[in-house]
């Protein structure tokens, strides 16, 4: 929840304390979930910005512990490829040690040879079924009602997962219009987005309901948008405005939900 309200800041007051500060603080929002690149990204733009800011020491040292830390758990491609020519040179030499078969697979998913690391799985397997009930093997491999196996690769499990679900709201923005010429209050809140049919079969009935929320989760107000039938990967736009609310400065944030049926 902190990373889109911290971008927010540094958009709006780009040349500002506050934007510098912002900056910091993301920079330890992305160290904290794990996202050590886009950390050390923001701590080196926080550098560039305020080399003698007052969090230019702290940024200095999370760069280095993070370059450290990210070297140690995340392994280059070259060593990577080092290490499987080196396995395939052993296995060479030794074709009837299943370990070393094993660790290959493992070496070669991770390199992102799918293909590659499916074929040797499932040869595996074809020769020693008790290797089936790995929890690895399991999490990459997917045996199918006719007997064969499907790798769960990145892209099959986004497919998946945009099948299960299609629609996705894209590009959302809010803004305030109708300003009054005499009291100079807003009096209207608008939002916009699009909404996308990630799947590949046509979707019916697709719906937007949009509601705002004030502090604590108090809902303001909240409508629906009938989008209707939506072809694969179709995407569509959508537009709402709100009024029936006493201070549209109490709006706190919206959702956007999409429905449909298939």
């Amino acid at each position: 929840m902190a990373v889109p309200r911290l971008q927010d800041v540094i958009v709006r007051y780009p040349r500002t304390d506050a934007a510098s500060d912002a900056r910091y603080l993301l920079g330890l929002v992305y160290y904290r979930i794990g996202g050590y690149r886009d950390a050390i990204d923001v701590f080196d733009e926080y550098l560039r910005l305020a080399p003698k800011g007052k969090y230019a020491e702290e940024s200095r040292q999370y760069i280095a512990q993070l370059g450290r830390e990210y070297e140690d758990k995340y392994v280059t491609l070259e060593e990577l490829d080092r290490d499987a020519q080196a396995l395939k040179e052993k296995l060479a030499r030794e074709p009837a040690d299943f370990s070393l078969e094993w660790q290959l697979a493992d070496l070669l998913w991770r390199r992102g040879n799918y293909e590659e690391a499916e074929a040797l799985y499932t040869a595996l397997v074809g020769r020693r079924p008790e290797y089936a009930q790995d929890a690895t093997f399991k999490a990459r491999l997917e045996l199918l009602p006719n007997g064969r196996y499907i790798a769960l690769t990145p892209a099959e499990t986004i497919r998946r997962q945009n099948e299960a679900q299609p629609l996705v709201v894209v590009n959302e923005s809010t803004f305030h219009a109708d300003r009054e010429l005499l009291t100079r209050t807003t009096s209207a809140y608008v939002v916009t987005g699009q909404i996308v049919n990630r799947s590949d079969s046509v979707l019916y009935g697709v719906q937007v309901m949009i509601t705002l929320y004030g502090f604590g989760n108090v809902v303001y107000d909240a409508t629906t948008v009938n989008i209707g039938p939506m072809n694969p990967k179709e995407t569509r736009a959508f537009s709402v405005r709100f009024s029936n609310f006493e201070n549209i400065e109490n709006i706190f944030r919206h959702e956007c939900v999409p429905t449909f049926q298939r």
